[in-house]
């Protein structure tokens, strides 16, 4: 029989030992469901339903933001790329 090889420093038995988690208080769990609320975008999609909008309104609203998006994303290219000339 061969002899076993020996397992890494960190995947011996005294390593595995896992320590006890201390129970979170209050606030760090209203804190860690306030960042998940924001993440899964409930709060965005509460405040949008919180009002009718008419449908020629969000058409409005959303070419009012993509020509908002488009005049900063020209502004960037210009300060960022070419010099500007006077």
């Amino acid at each position: 029989m061969r002899p076993q090889k020996q397992k890494p420093y960190h995947q011996r038995k005294h390593f595995n030992k896992k320590k006890k988690k201390q129970p979170l208080s209050f606030d760090q769990m209203l804190r860690q469901f306030k960042k998940k609320c924001e993440r899964a975008g409930i709060i965005q999609e509460v405040r949008k339903r919180e009002y009718y909008e008419k449908p020629a309104q969000k058409k409005q609203r959303k070419k009012k933001e993509a020509i908002r998006r488009e005049q900063l994303n020209q502004e960037r290219n210009n300060t960022l790329g070419r010099p500007r000339l006077y």
